[in-house]
């Protein structure tokens, strides 16, 4: 999982444990929502009698226990205590999740369903159904189909754990189906790189501690430049 991370900034995770039931009543649900009419959608949530709520809650809950045990694995696999970054998030305050479903479209080389981003969240646990749609730039150079995770993760270790360019795009003809859940600390939570993951001579630390606090008021302020958020930039430590 560390060596994925480090190549490619996004892994495919299998046997993950959330059981198929529930993720299978969520999907199902989301359709149903989709399906509707547009004057029903523009109803809103309190005046429409549909059971999402609780199948939503229910995939929340599994995504953050997935969550946590990710976060303590990747600290294992860096030599560090398990509970190096998950105990920065036992307080959810900053969790989001996004659900998109994209129609089919005829014209897909000319459409994309969500453009050229980094994600700025220290973990990004997408989950797709049989049509994908996730494309991670390797190298600066070749657009190649994977599955997320993502950029606190870069900072905290010094840039080994890095977090990549990626964007979404749109199939000629099925209809796809997103469902992106983003991890974040609490306010507080110091992000420094530990010095175990620190050589003075060939990987100095690059960026000044900071909190998530600070970073993501700065991420509300700041322009992106080609998608990608140059927020955390300004904890970069001058060369």
């Amino acid at each position: 999982m560390v060596k994925a991370r480090e190549k490619w900034g996004f892994f495919k995770l299998m046997d993950h444990g959330v059981p198929s039931e529930i993720v299978e009543n969520f999907t199902s649900h989301l359709h149903e929502l989709f399906d509707l009419p547009m004057e029903q959608k523009l109803k809103g949530g309190k005046t429409l009698s549909l059971p999402l709520g609780n199948t939503m809650i229910e995939y929340m809950e599994e995504m953050d226990k997935l969550g946590m045990i990710i976060m303590e694995m990747l600290a294992h696999g860096l030599g560090l205590a398990d509970d190096f970054f998950s105990k920065n998030f036992e307080e959810k305050e900053a969790t989001t999740f996004r659900i998109s479903r994209y129609p089919p479209c005829p014209l897909p080389e000319k459409i994309v369903g969500i453009g050229i981003h980094s994600d700025s969240q220290t973990l990004t646990i997408l989950y797709q159904e049989q049509v994908g749609g996730i494309q991670v730039l390797k190298d600066d150079k070749q657009w190649i189909g994977v599955r997320p995770l993502p950029n606190l993760f870069q900072v905290w270790t010094n840039g080994r754990l890095k977090s990549v360019i990626h964007m979404a795009v749109v199939n000629k003809e099925k209809q796809r189906l997103s469902m992106a859940y983003f991890m974040n600390p609490t306010s507080s939570a110091a992000i420094e790189c530990p010095p175990q993951l620190i050589d003075s001579v060939s990987n100095p630390r690059k960026y000044v501690p900071f909190t998530w606090g600070e970073l993501r008021h700065l991420l509300l302020t700041t322009r992106r430049v080609r998608g990608k958020a140059v927020a955390i930039n300004n904890f970069l430590i001058s060369s």
